[in-house]
């Protein structure tokens, strides 16, 4: 009998079985956490991914003002080269060296009249302590003039907040790196 009552009364005990009001808050708060921090991540990893496709479009425009250089070798009445100029904080131009005589030419970015095509970066990215204003490419070789003159560049695109950045060098061969 008393074997009875004592199963009885664990029955009683684990019948009502719920959740009191600190179990329920607790594993709220917990979830909450967890949300806040995928979210952080989430946030990080899309601004990485910005930057690198940023980086990969600059490459990718480097590399046409490169192929542009070379493919007008030999004809008449071309550009004497094709480079990419960069202006702070987002801007970049591809251009053609215009000029009468090629050996009298600036190898500069001149203004809107030698404007090819123009781009502008991500708007959460900016360039960062930019060493170079103009990377021009004269064909045959083609050989590279990094404006103001220098050996190699680097072209440093960072986030705004600057959390995250990613880097370009390119030399006066025209090899360019990550």
């Amino acid at each position: 009998m008393e074997l009875i009552k004592n199963f009885k009364s664990k029955i009683g005990n684990h019948g009502n079985k719920s959740f009191t009001l600190i179990e329920i808050l607790v594993v709220v708060g917990v979830l909450s956490l967890i949300a806040a921090i995928l979210i952080v991540y989430v946030r990080s990893g899309s601004q990485q991914i910005i930057l690198f496709r940023e980086q990969a479009q600059i490459i990718s425009i480097l590399a046409r003002a490169k192929y542009l250089a070379i493919s007008t070798f030999g004809r008449t009445g071309v550009p004497c080269g094709y480079g990419v100029h960069f202006e702070q904080p987002r801007t970049f131009i591809i251009f053609k060296d215009i000029a009468e005589d090629c050996q009298a030419s600036d190898q500069k970015y001149s203004g809107s009249e030698e404007a090819y095509e123009s781009f502008q970066i991500d708007g959460t990215l900016t360039f960062e302590n930019l060493t170079l204003s103009d990377i021009l490419f004269i064909p045959p070789d083609p050989s590279v003039i990094i404006t103001p003159e220098q050996d190699d560049a680097t072209i440093i695109l960072k986030t705004v907040g600057a959390e995250s950045s990613a880097s370009i060098k390119i030399n006066n061969a025209g090899q360019i790196s990550i």
